[in-house]
């Protein structure tokens, strides 16, 4: 899998706002929506090719308690 970035922060938006989560950003999407926040991630798709594996220990090493 592709992916654009894996982050730690506060969840910005919806009924979640301000819990700590981990964003994990794929790269390669062709939708082109005009919203896009992410046209390095989509328009001209980077990162680096990972498996569930890798994901899912990157995602682990943050303190964000239970899986929702």
């Amino acid at each position: 899998m592709l992916i654009s970035e894996i982050f730690y922060s506060l969840q910005g938006e919806g009924e979640l706002t301000g819990l700590p989560s981990v964003f994990v950003r794929t790269s390669g999407c062709n939708l082109r929506c005009t919203w896009c926040d992410t046209p390095y991630a989509s328009w001209n798709p980077e990162g680096t090719q990972q498996g569930i594996e890798a994901i899912v220990a990157e995602v682990q090493r943050h303190p964000t308690g239970t899986w929702c």
